[in-house]
């Protein structure tokens, strides 16, 4: 349970039995938590989607979309995988703990529990979530942990995919300019119109990381790399113009002073350098030579005027 004054972990329950529901839901609401209600899978996954919850308590047999169903499914979409699982059961068979295991649930409760069992199992499974889970505290996004091992599982895997790695221009001057306050607004419209492009475009297993600063990794597939990198950089720069001062807008530029009291005029652009390493035929090994790599893409990049999305043509495809 979060320490008072902070913000409530919000537990997603999916029971379709009502006694059963409303007794959960009353003791969550006591113990502190928010608590969404769903009675079926379709509206299960859904919720999960739209809310993103701290816990999921998922019932086993449910309507429409089984909890087994349903749990994989969260389990390999990019936006749900981190959500954990306790699956709620009348079965004792082991068959089926097991098959709700291989599913991706993180605990299960077999039915009757007690209160103290639920309180105890709710209270551990968020307390190991929230020390594995390592997120941007800006964004939210996954950080440099998670995307070192989320790119590390696909190459285990031998899955295709193209890693993109995002760097803002100009943004230090923005950032100098306005303050670190209005610097976090660029950011968060970054990562904003990045996700916005990878759920357009993509599938359940294409991820985006927060490196830290205005530095962002995304995974895809790659037939999709170029799509969701020039859609990033058309919203980015339709939107961006928003966070400069009307004034400065209308002038087309901002004044700052450097150390020696010599003004310079900053145009009031921030354009988006996309570096592109596809590793669609397994080129890589490692997440280190793929950053090396989208690195030096990244500063060629760097080199051109405007905003561009520059592939790595060294054996990879766009």
């Amino acid at each position: 349970m979060v320490e008072a004054g902070g913000p409530r972990e919000r537990v997603l329950v999916v029971e379709d039995e009502p006694n059963i529901r409303e007794i959960i839901n009353f003791n969550l609401e006591n113990w502190g938590y928010e608590v969404l209600a769903a009675t079926d899978g379709e509206t299960a996954l859904a919720m999960a989607e739209e809310y993103a919850p701290d816990l999921i308590l998922l019932d086993l047999m449910i309507p429409k979309v089984d909890g087994i169903e349903v749990c994989r499914r969260l389990k390999t979409g990019f936006w749900t995988s981190r959500i954990p699982i306790i699956m709620l059961t009348a079965r004792k068979e082991v068959k089926d703990k097991v098959r709700g295991m291989e599913a991706g649930a993180d605990d299960y409760i077999t039915k009757p529990f007690s209160r103290e069992e639920l309180e105890a199992r709710v209270k551990m499974v968020l307390s190991r979530t929230r020390s594995q889970r390592e997120r941007n505290p800006l964004t939210g996004l996954p950080g440099q942990i998670a995307i070192q091992g989320y790119v590390e599982s696909l190459l285990s895997e031998e899955v295709p995919f193209t890693l993109l790695y995002l760097d803002l221009d100009g943004f230090k001057g923005y950032n100098d300019y306005y303050g670190y306050q209005r610097g976090d607004d660029v950011i968060r419209l970054m990562a904003e119109v990045v996700v916005e492009a990878v759920r357009g475009a993509g599938s359940p297993r294409d991820f985006v990381g927060h490196v830290g600063g205005d530095d962002f990794i995304v995974m895809c597939e790659p037939g999709i790399a170029a799509d969701v990198a020039e859609t990033t950089i058309t919203e980015f720069e339709r939107r961006v113009s928003a966070l400069f001062a009307p004034e400065d807008l209308a002038r087309g530029y901002f004044v700052t002073v450097d150390r020696q009291g010599h003004q310079k005029k900053i145009p009031c652009k921030i354009h988006m350098t996309i570096a592109a390493v596809p590793n669609d035929r397994g080129q890589y090994s490692s997440y280190v030579q793929l950053v090396d790599v989208a690195t030096e893409v990244k500063i060629y990049g760097k080199t051109k005027a405007g905003s561009v999305v520059e592939f790595d043509r060294r054996g990879g495809s766009t």
